[in-house]
């Protein structure tokens, strides 16, 4: 009986055969508890199907490019096997157009619930609040626990969103990756031997702790990060500091260094200095003057701020503000050291 199942499309591709044309096909998409199963459908009938042990997952979540997509502007999950007798295979799953077919909130519950199954149950190691307030915490000590994804509560920001807990030998839910403000890789002491742990500075019922989380299986540690990066993207910069064991998570996140340079790179001085400034508060009248520059210099540039969609007018008198997209580039101008405060 299968967990979870939803109508898709799905393409394979083979590490052994190329990428050349894409075949997408109808499918009924199936997770169990040991396997994904796809069932090929013609005319609303099954002839044929796939069984992708999960034993041989290698990734998940992996990035699709956008010529692999059936619809850019729909979403795709993309998967990697290994099956000995058919080399590794990216399995990309999306929807169709039909909407009588194809239920968009049905295709996402069945992604989440892939997760579920592979990060649910799965043992772990933890110290919780091991510093608090810069000082060790002498009566935490190593407990033994199991990953869970659940609906949990922010102590912080007071949102319930679905996350990943670690539920103590009492059943109790410990929101580990809630309120996160940092994630680094530190060896620790553990069971007489040394070990690399998940270093967690989050906030806690009512202040910020370090705790330390041993995951054991190199294999669950990917799925946390995966399932982290898909469901709360703010955490890119942290999981990218601790993703060092995996090569293709590292090529993930070199591309979009790659391409959010290359973003920057389009900006000449005088816009930098000018999104800057906007963003220290400096009166949009004033920067003329701030960057030695008459009004209609300064206005022709603002047009082709605008048009590069950086800037948006808030007032007939080319009054400017930032974008999220110039905000955006602000973050990364100071990220890579190509402007400062």
């Amino acid at each position: 009986m299968p967990i979870a199942e939803a109508r898709v499309k799905v393409a394979i591709l083979s590490s052994w055969k190329g990428t050349g044309r894409i075949n997408w096909r109808d499918s009924l998409a199936q997770i169990e508890h040991d396997k994904l199963v796809l069932r090929y459908l013609r005319m609303g009938e099954v002839v044929g199907e796939d069984v992708f042990p999960l034993s041989t997952l290698q990734d998940l979540g992996v990035k699709v490019p956008d010529q692999f997509k059936l619809n850019p502007e729909k979403e795709h999950f993309g998967l990697t096997f290994y099956l000995p007798t058919r080399g590794e295979l990216r399995v990309i799953l999306t929807i169709g157009e039909n909407l009588l077919i194809y239920d968009e909130k049905k295709f996402r519950e069945f992604v989440h619930k892939i997760f579920e199954v592979l990060i649910n149950g799965k043992t772990v190691w933890f110290q919780l609040a091991r510093i608090v307030g810069g000082a060790i915490n002498m009566e935490s000590q190593w407990e033994s626990g199991k990953l869970r994804i659940i609906s949990v509560k922010s102590a912080r920001r007071g949102v319930t969103e679905r996350n990943i807990v670690v539920l103590n030998k009492d059943m109790q839910p410990i929101p580990f990756f809630s309120d996160v403000e940092d994630l680094d890789i530190e060896e620790v002491d553990f069971q007489n031997k040394k070990i690399k742990a998940w270093k967690i500075k989050h906030f806690y019922v009512d202040q910020t702790v370090t705790s330390y989380l041993y995951i054991p299986e190199r294999s669950t540690q990917l799925y946390i990060l995966r399932y982290l990066l898909k469901y709360i993207p703010s955490y890119f910069e942290f999981i990218m500091k601790i993703s060092s064991e995996f090569p293709t998570l590292q090529a993930e996140f070199q591309e979009v260094m790659e391409k959010e340079l290359k973003e920057l790179e389009s900006l000449d001085d005088i816009e930098k200095q000018i999104l800057m400034a906007l963003y220290s508060g400096i009166n949009p009248l004033e920067i003329h003057q701030f960057l030695g520059l008459s009004e209609k210099e300064i206005e022709e540039i603002y047009d082709r701020m605008i048009d590069k969609g950086l800037l948006k007018i808030v007032m007939i008198r080319k009054i400017v503000d930032l974008t999220r997209d110039g905000r955006k580039i602000v973050n990364k101008l100071i990220k890579y050291g190509l402007a400062s405060m």
